[in-house]
């Protein structure tokens, strides 16, 4: 076993690493070996014959897999929590999340004319005394009162309803789009069939043409066969006759 602690240090100091980082090429230790200077070493690294091994860390995969499955829901039961109730969820904190879409739907409301500037005044002191829960608490207060005809119930409808139109949408697209590639699938599979077809047409024609070409070659030579008999038979009499 060839021994290269004293280029392994060098790598070391050249790399900026650890001993355990440093890789050498196993396939190329006799090179390593006969290399005595740091030129020679540098050499070696830009040819990667040395390399460093990343530095090991903790992996992020399973806390990011733990992230995704918290904000689905998941891993809130009592036996994941820690903090007692306000710790977890500070009251200002609920607060401002409960207010602030009250506070915007009312202000909506007033800049689509729906409501005065003195009903908006009234529900916005109302609120700022906890009155309402959530926005379609607030949206039912005053479709009860007679103030708007819109209610949260005709607003989840209509959102529905925008969803089911959206799919449908969807779904005529994308049916469209099967017809059109199952469309130009048979229309390639209609020309591929007629480029056999003559390909099948044009060799018949061919294998036709040679069988017509052979028997006219054979009729000739059969007529050549026939001349040369009658020559012959021509030249043979008059030796006859004498």
């Amino acid at each position: 076993m060839v021994d290269i602690a004293y280029q392994r240090r060098m790598a070391m100091e050249l790399l900026k690493c650890g001993k355990s980082r440093v890789w050498i090429d196993p396939k190329q230790i006799d090179e390593v070996s006969e290399a005595v200077t740091k030129k020679d070493i540098r050499r070696l690294i830009s040819y990667r014959v040395i390399q460093v091994h990343p530095k090991r860390g903790v992996s992020r995969g399973r806390a990011r897999a733990r992230t995704v499955k918290k904000l689905q829901g998941r891993r809130r039961g009592p036996g994941s929590r820690k903090g007692a109730k306000y710790a977890r969820t500070p009251r200002k904190r609920a607060w401002i999340l409960k207010i602030r879409p009250i506070r915007e739907e009312l202000r909506r409301l007033r800049e689509e004319g729906k409501i005065d500037q003195a009903t908006y005044r009234t529900y916005y002191k109302k609120a700022r005394g906890g009155m309402f829960h959530s926005r379609n608490h607030l949206l039912s207060q005053l479709q009860a009162g007679g103030i708007i005809k819109e209610g949260p119930v005709k607003r989840v409808h209509a959102r529905d309803k925008k969803l089911r139109d959206e799919g449908t949408l969807r779904r005529k697209k994308a049916a469209k789009a099967r017809e059109l590639v199952k469309r130009k699938a048979e229309e390639a599979k209609k020309a591929k069939d007629e480029e056999s077809e003559a390909k099948k047409e044009a060799a018949k024609e061919k294998v036709a043409d040679k069988a017509e070409a052979a028997k006219k070659a054979g009729k000739a030579e059969k007529a050549d066969a026939a001349k040369k008999a009658d020559k012959a038979d021509k030249a043979a009499k008059p030796t006859k006759e004498e």
